[in-house]
């Protein structure tokens, strides 16, 4: 496996007046308590690479790599996208990619 195998789903948001929250949905790993939606994003992207650099050292154990965030933030992601369709009418969301140091790029 290379990093250019990887990609990962994740969100970043905010509740109401509180701290944003970046999320990879796909490895269970979560940042909270930023005070903006740039800190949220680049605190996710840098906690997803100390966590693919320390699988890497393990070669990529299943267990570090197949870990599914739990349901409520599943349920984030599909409320999000929910409020976007009913503001914007065709489009749902949007999509944003970031390459990594690494290479790696996540959507």
């Amino acid at each position: 496996m290379t990093h250019k195998d990887l990609s990962f789903r994740c969100i970043a948001y905010r509740e109401k007046t509180g701290p944003y929250t970046g999320v990879c949905l796909d490895l269970d790993i979560v940042e909270e308590g930023h005070a903006t939606l740039e800190e949220a994003i680049l605190s996710i992207s840098d906690a997803i690479l100390s966590h693919l650099q320390a699988a890497a050292k393990l070669d990529f154990p299943k267990e570090l790599i197949n870990r599914s965030a739990p349901k409520e933030y599943w349920n984030k992601l599909k409320e999000i996208t929910q409020e976007r369709l009913h503001k914007k009418g065709l489009e749902p969301f949007q999509f944003f990619t970031s390459q990594l140091p690494t290479g790696l790029i996540y959507a």
